[in-house]
């Protein structure tokens, strides 16, 4: 059988004009996620339609968000479990708009203290509190939990860890640490925290500079004469597992809850 309808396309010019190759193809054929319009059983030879190239699209804008073929064949002909697909959608939309969070603050210059005004989602977290003498007792009482919380075998892999201020002297600095974990998870060290508007600063430095972005949103508040509604929160982007020494590169967001301001 030869293509005869000007309206099919053969598995090349699909290839071409989508950007994808024949072997991908092929395999969306393998997974059952595309069924050719027509095939000639003697040849092997496959056309398409405009109909074909719109589910190729389809499956690919799912393959770049984080989908598997796995997955992208459950979401298309599991129609039992439309909650969990949703979840695992929303999951990634999250990681994303993380992701885009995170380029934005890179872009941005040490030293820039503007305040931006976002949500914060709900977190349940496995949380300890502690008397800190300073940053670095901060950060290794901050580790113990971490390492702690991944003993339950519940933390959570995509959501951040963070710091809260509950008291401040002198001398000393009281924390709650606080690491995500999965919302099923029972100890006594569980925490809730209720989806919230937040300000925040993006700070750009080394973890001893910290108190200055905290200073610049308490003045912030302040001068503009917001409302806060719960404490500062140190929430950790990118530190030393991933900036290692260079501390000029950490990336720490500075929040406090507060009622929502409009034109911020």
């Amino acid at each position: 059988m030869k293509k005869n309808d000007e309206n099919l396309f053969k598995i090349g010019e699909i290839a071409k004009i989508l950007g994808v190759t024949r072997k991908a193809i092929l395999i969306y054929e393998e997974m059952g996620l595309l069924t050719p319009a027509v095939k000639d059983e003697n040849s092997g030879y496959r056309y398409y339609t405009a109909d074909n190239m719109t589910q190729i699209r389809s499956i690919r804008s799912l393959q770049t968000l984080g989908l598997s073929l796995a997955e992208i064949r459950e979401y298309y002909y599991d129609t039992k479990n439309l909650d969990h697909h949703l979840n695992r959608l929303m999951d990634l939309r999250d990681a994303l708009d993380r992701n885009i969070q995170l380029l934005q603050v890179r872009a941005a210059k040490p030293g820039d203290f503007s305040v931006h005004s976002v949500r914060l989602p709900h977190q349940v977290c496995f949380c300890r509190e502690y008397q800190c003498e300073n940053t670095k007792d901060a950060a290794d009482k901050l580790r113990d939990t971490y390492i702690a919380a991944a003993r339950t075998g519940k933390m959570s892999v995509n959501a951040r860890m963070f710091t809260m201020r509950i008291g401040q002297t002198d001398d000393e600095l009281k924390l709650m640490c606080c690491i995500p974990v999965e919302d099923d998870f029972k100890g006594v060290e569980r925490k809730e925290f209720a989806e919230t508007h937040v300000l925040c600063i993006y700070y750009r430095g080394p973890y001893e500079g910290i108190e200055s972005a905290i200073a610049s949103l308490k003045a912030y508040t302040h001068a503009n004469r917001i409302q806060t509604t719960g404490e500062f929160r140190c929430i950790y982007l990118e530190g030393p597992p991933s900036r290692g020494e260079n501390s000029a590169d950490y990336i720490t967001q500075i929040v406090v809850p507060a009622k929502p301001v409009y034109g911020i």
